[in-house]
C-alpha cells in the first residue's frame, strides 16, 4: 500500500535523525517528564529490536527455523540452544515457550538476562521460542497474502489444531525428543494448550511429557477491566473494522511500532499508555517498573485476528463457558450439527499440567483456574493438575520486578 510505504519512510526518518540512541527508559513514571535531560534515564537498545539483537547482546545462540503448518502458514521457532553455563551444557529437554493475545517470542527476552528465555538456557535445557500465526515473525502463508481477508480467516482454535502440532513435530524431529517436551504457555498460549490436548488428545499424550500454564485462561468467567467492559461490544466492533477492511489488530506492526515507542515513552502519553496496560491486565504494585512500559509497546500488539478476539468475547459473555467459536444458529448447525457450540473437554486432557496463577491477574482470575483445576482433576484417583499462586498481575511473569520466586517453581515443575 502507497500510504503504509510513505508512512514507513517517514518514521523511519523521524527514528533516525530524531531519537536514535536517546534516553528511552525511566525507572519512574515522573522521570518521563523530563527524559531526555533527565540523568536517571537511559538507552536500552532492546526497545523495538528483534529476538536475534536481543540474544547477541547478552552473548546467547539463536537460531530461526520456519514451520510451515498443514493449512499454509509459515511460522517462526525461535531456539536458544546454547548455555552461558558450561556446567548445563549437556543437559538437553526441549522446552517450548509460547507468548499470549498480541505477542511474540521477543516477551520472553524483555529483560535482558533474568528473562525466561535465558534463564531456560543458563539452567541447560534446548529452549524454542514460538510465534502464532499473524504476529509479526509469523506473519507469511504459502498463498494467502497477509493483508487479505481470508489470511485472517483464524482464531485460537485454528492454532491450536494447526500451529502447536506443527511446532511440537518440528522440535521432535530436530532434537529426537518425542514425548520428553515441556510446554510453557502464557494467558491464550495456556488457552491453546488446553485445546489442542483436549481435540488432539493422543497427539498431546504421545509428544508432551507436561504443560505450565502462565497466568492460565479458559473458564472466563470471573474475569474484570476491559475484557469484561468491552466483550458485549465485540461483535459491533468486529463488524465495524471489517467494514473498513480492517481484519485484524497490529496487522501494520512496523507503523504501529514507531508511533508507539514515541508516545508509550513519553511524558504525558506514558501514563495514558501504563492505564491502559493496568485497566486490560491488573497491577501488582510491588512488581510495578516503569522502564518495562516502552519496552513491552514496543512489540505489543502484534498480529490479533478480529476472530481471536470475538471468541473470547464469547466466552467472556456466555458466562464463563470455555467452548467453540460460536457462529450463530445456522453457523453451528453447519459447523457442529448444533445449535450451540460444543463445550472443550478438558478433563480428557491426558497431560500433566501446572497451573501458574498471579493474585493480581484480572484476566486468569484465581477463581477461574480453580474451576479449570477442578475439571482437569475430575475423575481422576490422583490429581494431575496443581496451582501455584504468586503476586502478579496477568503479564508479570515476563514484566515482574522479581522472577526468581517464579523461576524456581517452574525449574521444579519442569523436573517434577
Amino acid at each position: 500500500m502507497l500510504w503504509y510505504s510513505v508512512l514507513m519512510w517517514v518514521f523511519g526518518v523521524v527514528r533516525v535523525f530524531g531519537f536514535h540512541h536517546q534516553n528511552n527508559v525511566c525507572p519512574t513514571l515522573e522521570d518521563y517528564k523530563t527524559i531526555f535531560h533527565n540523568s536517571n534515564c537511559r538507552y536500552n537498545p532492546d526497545v523495538g529490536s528483534s529476538p536475534k539483537f536481543i540474544a547477541k547482546r547478552y552473548g546467547y545462540p539463536l537460531q530461526s527455523h520456519e514451520v510451515v503448518t498443514e493449512d499454509g502458514y509459515i511460522l517462526t521457532l525461535h531456539r536458544i540452544s546454547g548455555s552461558r553455563n558450561p556446567e548445563n551444557s549437556k543437559k538437553k529437554q526441549p522446552v517450548l515457550v509460547f507468548h499470549g493475545l498480541g505477542g511474540s517470542s521477543a516477551f520472553w527476552m524483555l529483560q535482558g538476562k533474568k528473562s525466561l528465555a535465558f534463564f531456560l538456557g543458563d539452567s541447560g535445557y534446548d529452549v524454542w521460542l514460538g510465534n502464532w500465526r499473524g504476529n509479526y515473525y509469523s506473519n507469511r502463508h504459502v498463498t494467502l497474502a497477509e493483508d487479505s481477508a481470508k489470511y485472517w480467516n483464524f482464531g485460537f482454535h485454528e492454532m491450536a489444531i494447526y500451529d502447536l502440532p506443527a511446532c511440537i513435530d518440528f522440535v521432535a524431529n530436530r532434537t529426537g525428543e518425542k514425548g520428553n517436551l515441556i510446554y510453557v504457555g502464557h494467558s491464550m498460549g495456556t488457552t491453546i494448550s488446553y485445546i489442542y490436548s483436549t481435540v488432539k488428545r493422543k497427539h498431546a499424550e504421545d509428544n508432551v511429557k507436561a504443560i505450565i500454564s502462565l497466568a492460565p485462561v479458559a473458564y472466563m468467567k470471573n474475569v474484570m477491566g476491559a475484557f469484561r467492559l468491552l466483550a458485549p461490544l465485540a461483535p459491533l466492533v468486529a463488524d465495524i473494522l471489517r467494514s473498513k477492511g480492517f481484519s485484524a489488530i497490529g496487522q501494520y506492526y512496523k507503523v504501529q511500532r514507531t508511533i508507539l515507542v514515541a508516545t508509550c515513552g513519553n511524558y504525558p502519553f506514558i501514563d495514558l499508555c501504563n492505564i491502559l496496560l493496568i485497566f486490560s491486565s491488573g497491577l501488582s504494585v510491588e512488581q510495578f517498573q516503569a522502564e518495562m512500559i516502552p519496552v513491552f509497546f514496543s512489540y505489543y500488539p502484534s498480529g490479533i485476528s478480529l476472530r481471536t478476539l470475538e471468541h473470547f468475547a464469547q466466552i467472556v459473555t456466555s458466562n464463563g463457558r470455555f467452548r467453540m467459536f460460536d457462529y450463530g444458529l445456522r453457523g453451528n448447525l453447519e459447523h457442529y450439527n448444533s445449535t450451540d457450540p460444543p463445550e472443550y473437554d478438558t478433563s480428557q486432557i491426558p497431560v500433566p499440567i501446572h497451573l501458574f496463577v498471579g493474585n493480581n491477574d484480572i484476566i486468569g482470575d484465581v477463581k477461574d483456574a480453580s474451576i479449570l483445576e477442578s475439571r482437569l482433576n475430575k475423575g481422576r484417583s490422583v490429581s494431575t493438575s496443581q496451582i501455584y499462586k504468586f503476586p502478579f498481575a496477568h503479564n508479570d511473569f515476563f514484566l515482574a520486578k522479581q522472577l526468581d520466586g517464579f523461576h524456581k517453581s517452574l525449574l521444579q515443575a519442569i523436573q517434577r
